[in-house]
């Protein structure tokens, strides 16, 4: 099995000198516009915060916009039906903390992405994230190689999950489960094609500011082919 391994900014700094590729999307005056994939699944999150509501505005006589929210992480993950060409698709997200935001979504014929939306009460705030030192690199690649072993070791636990499998844009998405550390979280999920033709499953879509760390088993997938995505971060 070959798995891509891809690590954020600040590990990938001390790593491979490679920069996060995740796009970060200001919400201002409560609106966000976002460029997203017209034929991959791309994925939606807000900064340290859990979408707990989707809802959309669909025209019933056009293209239909996919949107599944899963309860554990509060990620959305987005896909379209039909032909989205000129179209913009509206949506509005509310969080656990409170924010609300409307989404402009506008499909496109680039790769499926990941899009952290910035709440305007944390924008200000913000400041850059800092890289922590003596051996915590190793640690963090060596809590990927645990997960992508099924392992556990001390210090380690895991919790396999029950959610049912979600379908977005021909794929199926199933949590399997959640590794915990002192500090971290894993997160391993598996992802199926259920499409007639190949599926690409880059692993930069789950690479966001607050994933230290992702892996994919297998970043095409023919029909029928399921891959593992690994999803290392820090612990709330």
């Amino acid at each position: 099995m070959k798995t891509i391994w891809l690590f954020s900014a600040a590990i990938a700094a001390t790593l491979f000198g490679m920069p996060a590729l995740a796009d970060t999307v200001p919400v201002k005056g409560g609106t966000a516009s976002v460029d997203v994939s017209a034929t991959q699944m791309s994925r939606l999150l807000v900064q340290g915060e859990k979408i707990t509501s989707v809802r959309s505005l669909d025209d019933p006589n056009g293209p239909q916009v996919l949107i599944q929210n899963d309860a554990a992480t509060g990620d959305v993950f987005i896909g379209f039906d039909g032909d989205t060409s000129g179209r913009t698709f509206s949506l509005f997200v509310t969080t656990d903390g409170g924010e609300t935001a409307q989404v402009l979504l506008h499909p496109g014929d680039g790769p499926a992405k990941t899009i952290e939306l910035v709440p305007e009460t944390k924008a200000a705030s913000r400041a850059a994230p800092m890289l922590r030192t003596n051996g915590y690199s190793e640690t963090v690649t060596a809590f990927m190689k645990l997960m992508f072993n099924d392992q556990v070791t001390e210090g380690v636990t895991y919790e396999p999950a029950s959610e049912r499998p979600s379908e977005v844009n021909h794929l199926s998405v199933r949590t399997l489960g959640y590794y915990h550390a002192a500090g971290l979280r894993g997160i391993v999920l598996a992802i199926t094609n259920r499409d007639t033709a190949p599926r690409a499953l880059p692993a930069e879509q789950f690479l966001v500011r607050h994933v230290m760390a992702a892996g994919v088993s297998n970043e095409l997938l023919e029909a029928g082919d399921t891959a593992r995505v690994y999803i290392e971060e820090e612990a709330q």
